[in-house]
């Protein structure tokens, strides 16, 4: 079943979502029908995103609406952490990896921000194969004296280059 778009809707549950616009923190509303409370929280914060509703239409990016037994919770998400396990997740070490056709099979299966290779040791011919396709697919890669790196970001003069 749909979430309504019914206006309605938002009026009714406008207490507690005023409540969570003051809220930076975690919050839970003890009820006895908690399966209803928590869809109608998020029909709620649904319909002010969708609808641009201000100032309800970021609600749904701050909380994750949650029932457990009785209870409702908004729990809060901290913006910072969220940003840095999206840095932290973007960024990967594959050990096992040691041919250069493992690296590509590796980049089109992750499609990570930034890969290290510490296992992989290239020949200058397969250093020139790993380049043209990196090249064509959006990859910039470092060579060291242990291991190669391929990533998204441009890395300046230590990209290799033939």
């Amino acid at each position: 079943m749909g979430y309504s778009k019914n206006l309605a809707v938002l009026e009714r549950m406008k207490p507690l979502l005023d409540q969570m616009l003051a809220a930076q923190r975690d919050l839970a509303w003890p009820t006895d029908n908690a399966h209803m409370l928590g869809y109608r929280l998020r029909e709620a914060m649904n319909i002010a995103k969708r609808g641009k509703i201000e100032p309800y239409q970021n609600l749904k990016d701050k909380f994750v609406i949650r029932n457990k037994g009785d209870k409702v919770y908004a729990e809060y998400r901290h913006p910072e952490t969220i940003a840095a396990l999206r840095e932290v997740l973007s960024k990967m070490t594959l050990a096992d990896i040691e041919q250069p056709m493992e690296i590509v099979g590796a980049a089109i299966l992750h499609k990570a921000q930034e890969m290290y290779f510490p296992s992989v040791t290239l020949t200058d011919e397969d250093k020139l194969t790993l380049y043209q396709w990196t090249s064509k697919n959006g990859y910039y890669m470092i060579v060291a004296e242990v291991g190669v790196t391929l990533t998204r970001v441009n890395p300046g003069d230590v990209a290799w280059e033939p």
